[in-house]
Order: structure tokens, then C-alpha cells, then sequence
């Protein structure tokens, strides 16, 4: 009896520290934006200190799908442990993304949400501004190509599965600000988003590729090899074409007889169609965005790491130099509710009326620039 007690004493004991791992690791968060609510999951490495600067990593759904579904059908928690990253997923609204898709699915501020997010995550877990990484699949890799195409802010890479450009991204991305690395997979047989374009998707493949080689200045001709065929029976085979560029990196994986599905991953609630079981996508994805940096960072991070308010953990009156450059100031709780905020400024500090407590500021300058920063209310 006492060998019992003894086995279950350890039994719990082990059962509370692996659920206390895990909910250090993997987490779930939330992030006031236009007024809404926005979810995210996000997950940290188990040796992460706290305070060491890391790359940062966010992965996009499908349509339908959710932050924490294609977290679970991708697996970059593990790929993030034993790679040393943070990942992050987050859900669009009514599970849909604002890629100006041909048919629309959605009106919201995603790109605005988007880059709060990665300003949020340098702010608060010093992420590295010069490595952020955009993954998306179907409806979430139009939105990672949206995104290379319009953010003011520099994504050093880019990975795509089974999603190209609405004709509208297509047609408004002219002269993108940065000059983003891109990977695209894509299967021939998808029959979602078709690989030749169609009305409702938008652009085809080659298309897609052609404005990417034109636009990094590569060569217009790849080099074209084969991913070994380690899998007979799946029905499909790839074919890698790496192009030669002069201002980044530029990869194509066809999956001939491929459908809408992530390579390698052997799971239907990821898409639809053939799955090509050659390689496995999500390593393959980190291993080509891992060595890509921004050359240089956006002049609003260099605002962010420059600027500071004090004091700071502070009973709640605070300074806030050049207070006249903003448009307006907001302050979320832990749980990401708006808990006060003001438009109206004079003088060179603010009054929060708040509890004790942790709080979230959000800085928005008369130029639109966003700056985040923690305080302590005592």
C-alpha cells in the first residue's frame, strides 16, 4: 500500500511539472486591434530565458481554419524547441484572412493587426526585428504575400503552401518596400487553389513566380533538380527550382500530383487531395527562412528601441517625452482588454487611473507608427 501511495505521489509529481512546461512553453494570447479582440496562440522555447533575443515565426491558417488548428496539423513547436525560435499563431476573423481575395472572405485590418503583432512580441519577448518570418497556408499564404508586398515593415522571409495572389495584390504590388526571400510549394493537381489561376483565386503559379524573380532580380532560368522520391505510394513526386538572384532568394517546390495539402504530413484536416510524402514541409520551411535577415530595420523599431517612458514601475503618473508626436495612447491589460485611453495631450506626462498591476501601452505616433511598451502600476 505504501508502494502505491509512493508511485502516485511521483506519478502527480511528474503529471504537475510536464503541465507546468508545458503551459510555460505554449501559451495563448490576446491582442486588442480596431476596436476587436484578436487570438493568437504562441509558443516559447523550454530553455527560453526570458529575456535572449529570438527569431520569430508566424504561421498562418487556411480558410475555416484557426490558429491552434494549424498548429496542430503543422507541429512548429517542436521544429521552435529544437530550432531555438518563437512561433506564433493567430486566428483571423470569422477564421479567415483580408488578402483581398477575388471572392471576399474578409474587410478586417489584418495587415495592421499582423504587424502589432510581431511589434508587440519584440517589445515584450524581444524578438528580432531583423528576423521576423512570415508561413501561411491556402488563404494564409495569400496574406504572406500580401504582406511582402504592403507592410511597412521588413519580413526577412516568406514560405507559401498552396495559396498564390488575389489579382489585386497582383496588381498593386509594384515596388514592395523590402526585398523579401520567398518560398512557394505548390501541388499541380490542387484543385482549390488550381496551379494555373483561376476566376475566384487569382493568379497562377507561374505568375506568382515570375513576379517574384522579376521583382528580387533573379535569373530566368532556376536550377531545376529532384527531391528524392522516398515515398512510392504517394502518388506525386516534387521538383525543386532554385532561382539565382541578385537581391534575395527565390525557391519553388512543384508537387506534381499534388492537391491542397501541406508536403509530408500525413493528415487530412490540413487540406484536400493528394499529399506528397517526400519531405516533410515545416523543417523543410525553417530551414530555408533560418539564415534570412533584414538588411536593415524599419526606422519605426529603431523609434522603438530608442524610446522610453519612466518612471517606470511607477505609481501611475508617467512621463512620455515628445508627447506631442503622438495621435493617441492605449493601455491593455494582460488579458488584452483596452482599459483606458486618451487623444488629447498636454504637457509631458499622463495620468493612468489604473490598479496595480501589469499593463501593455500602445504608442501611436501622428505618422501612424506604433510603439509598444510594458509598465508596472505599484
Amino acid at each position: 500500500m505504501k508502494n502505491f501511495k509512493l508511485f502516485l505521489k511521483i506519478n502527480i509529481l511528474l503529471i504537475v511539472v510536464f503541465s507546468a512546461v508545458s503551459l510555460y512553453a505554449q501559451q495563448l494570447g490576446s491582442l486588442s486591434h480596431n476596436g476587436e479582440i484578436r487570438n493568437y496562440t504562441y509558443y516559447t522555447p523550454s530553455n527560453w530565458d526570458g529575456e535572449s533575443s529570438l527569431p520569430l515565426l508566424c504561421v498562418l491558417h487556411g480558410l475555416t481554419q484557426t490558429g491552434s488548428g494549424i498548429m496542430n496539423v503543422t507541429q512548429f513547436n517542436q521544429l521552435a524547441e529544437e530550432g531555438n525560435f518563437i512561433v506564433m499563431y493567430p486566428s483571423g476573423i470569422n477564421n479567415a484572412w483580408n488578402a483581398n481575395m477575388n471572392v471576399s472572405v474578409s474587410s478586417a485590418d489584418d495587415i495592421g493587426y499582423i504587424e502589432t503583432l510581431f511589434q508587440f512580441f519584440e517589445s515584450n519577448f524581444h524578438t528580432i526585428p531583423e528576423r521576423r518570418y512570415l508561413c501561411g497556408f491556402s488563404n494564409g499564404a495569400f496574406m504572406c504575400h500580401k504582406l511582402a508586398c504592403e507592410s511597412n515593415l521588413c519580413f526577412a522571409g516568406i514560405a507559401s503552401v498552396s495559396g498564390t495572389m488575389s489579382d489585386t495584390v497582383y496588381n498593386n504590388c509594384e515596388n514592395p518596400t523590402f526585398n523579401t526571400s520567398v518560398l512557394h510549394i505548390h501541388g499541380t493537381l490542387d484543385a482549390v487553389v488550381p496551379y494555373s489561376g483561376s476566376i475566384t483565386t487569382g493568379i497562377s503559379v507561374d505568375q506568382l513566380i515570375n513576379k517574384w524573380s522579376n521583382f528580387l532580380n533573379c535569373n530566368s532560368q532556376p536550377n531545376v533538380s529532384d527531391i528524392p522520391n522516398v515515398n512510392l505510394f504517394d502518388f506525386s513526386t516534387c521538383e525543386k527550382q532554385e532561382f539565382n538572384c541578385q537581391l534575395n532568394d527565390l525557391q519553388f517546390v512543384k508537387i506534381i500530383g499534388g492537391g491542397h495539402q501541406w508536403p509530408g504530413i500525413n493528415t487530412w484536416n490540413g487540406g484536400v487531395g493528394t499529399i506528397n510524402m517526400d519531405f516533410y514541409s515545416p523543417a523543410y520551411i525553417w530551414d530555408f527562412l533560418k539564415t534570412k535577415t533584414c538588411e536593415t530595420t524599419n526606422a519605426l523599431i529603431e523609434f522603438n528601441n530608442n524610446y522610453s517612458i519612466y518612471p517606470n514601475p511607477s505609481t501611475g503618473i508617467i512621463n512620455f517625452p515628445e508627447l506631442k508626436q503622438f495621435l493617441k495612447i492605449e493601455v491593455f491589460d494582460l488579458y488584452g482588454k483596452l482599459v483606458f485611453n486618451i487623444v488629447n495631450f498636454e504637457g509631458e506626462n499622463i495620468t493612468l487611473p489604473l490598479k496595480n498591476g501589469t499593463y501593455h501601452i500602445k504608442i501611436t505616433s501622428n505618422s501612424k507608427e506604433i510603439i509598444w511598451r510594458k509598465v508596472i502600476i505599484i
